[in-house]
């Protein structure tokens, strides 16, 4: 969707247009991720739980002090092995539907809400983040608004896939930032200062009534949007890499990654 800068950041912004050197960036990636509560399910009987992510930088000056100007292209998050997902069982809303109204969506396919932070060469950029559930269990899809100094409305796909393999982590969520997100403007690119999200409890509803398991160890048992099955070691672990660009044609200029644990309890026996 075509952006719009209010007309009082036009002239501001297009003055301080810069072409990026392409230098590797000297600001340093932060991850959190913690589930609430922690006191862990069982495969029996999951425990559902509240999901909040943060990937942030404490200061980027280290790079806008010397003009080097960049965004985050590709984004990966890891989640813990103890944790599932039923999102599959969940409405879902479109990209498509998402981006022309997100109130035409489903009720029960808003998963979750945050906020960001965009910044650059002159831009300071707040915007709010709200989660939908993709079809088919694929996913989650983020809108992301923003009001001032620019006008932006973009839609990310969050591409989930299951590690069969991996000992510490189930899932891997899989974003690529649209360049209208790395570049809002011309001649800035926007580094994400602050991007945080909160998937809150939640449980399958549908026609005014919770959904239960009707068979198997869980039958009676409502269906959450995520739970957890187990505290192995007595930690949960959560993972973030990013890709970075310093340029106008996404070109990946540098990565990092970073780890996150919080202890855990395993669930009561009795």
């Amino acid at each position: 969707m075509p952006r719009r800068l209010v007309p009082a950041a036009i002239t501001a912004i297009a003055a301080l247009a810069v072409t990026t050197p392409a230098l590797a960036i000297q600001s340093e990636q932060q991850f959190k991720a913690s589930a609430s509560p922690h006191r862990a399910g069982t495969t029996a009987r999951p425990e559902a739980v509240a999901l909040k992510v943060r990937a942030y930088f404490d200061d980027i000056s280290p790079d806008l002090d010397r003009g080097v100007q960049f965004a985050t292209a590709n984004a990966k998050l890891y989640i813990s092995r103890n944790g599932i997902t039923n999102n599959r069982h969940f409405p879902s809303c479109s990209t498509s539907r998402i981006q022309q109204d997100e109130k035409l969506c489903p009720s029960g396919s808003r998963v979750g809400t945050g906020t960001g932070r965009g910044i650059g060469i002159g831009l300071d950029e707040p915007v709010t983040v709200t989660l939908f559930n993709r079809a088919q269990g694929r996913g989650i899809i983020l809108l992301i608004v923003g009001k001032s100094p620019l006008i932006i409305r973009e839609v990310v796909v969050g591409r989930l896939v299951t590690l069969r393999y991996s000992k510490r982590y189930r899932y891997r969520l899989s974003f690529t930032v649209p360049q209208n997100l790395q570049s809002p403007a011309p001649g800035i690119i926007a580094a994400l200062k602050d991007f945080q999200t909160t998937i809150p409890i939640q449980y399958l509803r549908k026609n005014g009534h919770w959904r239960r398991w009707h068979s198997g160890s869980r039958k009676g048992q409502r269906i959450p949007y995520i739970a957890t099955t187990g505290c192995s070691g007595g930690r949960w672990y959560g993972k973030y890499i990013a890709e970075y660009t310093t340029s106008f044609d996404s070109a990946i200029e540098s990565t990092q990654t970073v780890g996150s644990s919080q202890r855990c309890l395993k669930a009561r026996t009795t």
